[in-house]
Formats: C-alpha cells, sequence, structure tokens
C-alpha cells in the first residue's frame, strides 16, 4: 500500500508497537462488518511488504519512539509552555503514515494518502499544500465530566493516542484536515486547495484556526514555543458520538479483562 510492488506482505501496526508497550495501552477499538468491536490488543494492518516495513516505515516508528521518549511521555499541564524541536518532514511523514494505516482499516478515503505514499517513504518531496500545527491539550478536571471514574480520581488526562478526520466542506480553501493525536500533543495535518487563490485560503485557514484554539504552526524553522491550549481532553471530543461509543466498548473489555485476572476463591 506504500510502494505499490509486489511482494511478501507483513503486518503492520496501526500505531508501532513501542508505543503500546511505553504507554500501556493494549486495547483497540476495529471496524468489522457488524460495526466496531473492542479488541485486548494492538491492532495491525496485513499489507504492506516487508522492504517498506522493516526499511522506510521502520526508521519514522524511530522518529516517533524520539518525540515519545522527549514529549509525549509527560502531560502538558494549563500555563505549560513547550520548546517543540522537530524534523518538519519527518514528521509529516509520521503523521501521514499514521493517519494512513488508520484510514485503511476503517475504510475512509485514501486518496491522498497514496498520493503522498512516496514521500511517506522519503522518495520525494513534500506535496503541495500540506502544513502541521501543534494543539497541546490539557487534562480535564473531574468535577467537568460525567464519565464514570474511579474512587479518588481528580482529572481526565489524555488518551494515549487517536486519529480524527475532519469535514473541510464548509472551508473551500481546504482539501483536507486530520488530526493524530499522542497524549497532550495534538497534530493537525491540513492540506490547502492550491487551486483556490492564495488570499482566500489565508483567510480560510485563519477561520479554521479559531476553532481549533491555541494550534500553533509547525514550520520548517524545526522548532517552535506552544503553550497549552484551553482546550481540554474532553472538549476536543465533545459531541464525538463514534468516541462515546468507543469508548464505551473499551471500558467493557477492560472490565471483563481484570473480571478474568482475579483469583478466585478455591
Amino acid at each position: 500500500m506504500y510502494c505499490g510492488q509486489r511482494g511478501n506482505l507483513t503486518n503492520e501496526h496501526v500505531v508501532p508497537d513501542f508505543y503500546h508497550k511505553t504507554f500501556g495501552e493494549t486495547i483497540s477499538i476495529v471496524k468489522t462488518p457488524s460495526g466496531d468491536k473492542a479488541i485486548p490488543s494492538p491492532q495491525e494492518i496485513g499489507d504492506v511488504c516487508a522492504n517498506c516495513n522493516n526499511g522506510a516505515l521502520s526508521r519514522l516508528d524511530s522518529y516517533l519512539a524520539d518525540l515519545a521518549k522527549q514529549y509525549f511521555s509527560t502531560i502538558v499541564k494549563p500555563g505549560d509552555r513547550i520548546q517543540f524541536a522537530y524534523d518538519s518532514d519527518l514528521l509529516l511523514r509520521t503523521m501521514l503514515k499514521v493517519a494512513y494505516n488508520v484510514a485503511r482499516t476503517r475504510n475512509q478515503p485514501i486518496e491522498v494518502f497514496q498520493e503522498a505514499s512516496e514521500f511517506i517513504l522519503g522518495e520525494k518531496p513534500r506535496p503541495s499544500g500540506f502544513r502541521v500545527f501543534l494543539q497541546l491539550l490539557v487534562p480535564t478536571p473531574a468535577r467537568k465530566t460525567d464519565l464514570p471514574l474511579e474512587p479518588g480520581t481528580t482529572e481526565v488526562p489524555p488518551l494515549p493516542w487517536r486519529a480524527d478526520v475532519y469535514d473541510v466542506s464548509g472551508f473551500p480553501g481546504l482539501a483536507f484536515a486530520r488530526s493524530v493525536s499522542f497524549m497532550s500533543y495534538r497534530f493537525f495535518i491540513v492540506r490547502e486547495d492550491i487551486k483556490v487563490p492564495a488570499a482566500v485560503r489565508k483567510r480560510l485557514v485563519a477561520r479554521w484556526l479559531k476553532q481549533n484554539k491555541g494550534a500553533t504552526e509547525l514550520t520548517n524553522k524545526g522548532i517552535a514555543t506552544v503553550y497549552a491550549s484551553s482546550v481540554t481532553v474532553l472538549d476536543a471530543l465533545k459531541g464525538n458520538p463514534t468516541f462515546e461509543t468507543q469508548l464505551a466498548k473499551a471500558r467493557k473489555l477492560k472490565a471483563e479483562m481484570e473480571f478474568k485476572r482475579k483469583p478466585r476463591n478455591s
């Protein structure tokens, strides 16, 4: 699905296996013919050749591991300021790879990813129109949610990871918008429609940013000062019925797994 060549297919983790091990997150929500299902393991997809999986894609996983170690392991709090250092092309390639993996597992449109596949592999320059923004999510205070929480819980922390797709039909200067989140770090991948005049695109991107408070563009400078946004973890998911359904399925599976692990009286 990346190189278009025939060869031995291997399983590619939707999110790298090291990430699940690092953050102890092993429940995945997978799309099945009968609807979403929670499974007790990281999700994989079996359509990537061994050369890509063990070569270019593995190098992107290593880059993500560096980011996770340096940034994602710390939860951002209100008032925090982060000096985020990055390689602009490696970052976009990594986020596109994860978003592409998710799109295939959920039968979402993949044309943009297919067009960018050689860039993801590091074989061609960045396609035109792509921009990346970073929004730092903060925990939701427990008093501001009706979700069932463990006794003594004071806040709802960020999810280990999440990917979302956005409807940009109301922004004719934008052709594509997705986000990939790792803990507090929510990366927006936006592609402008370069057929639209630059002045119109600039105005529409500014309007889009107003809906995503605190998002900072990550240019090719390689370092950005990013402030914690006023958007909490649950604010970012408000009104998302798919998330609420998936969360319920994950909680149910987790409870079942914990029940099975409990020792039985003889």
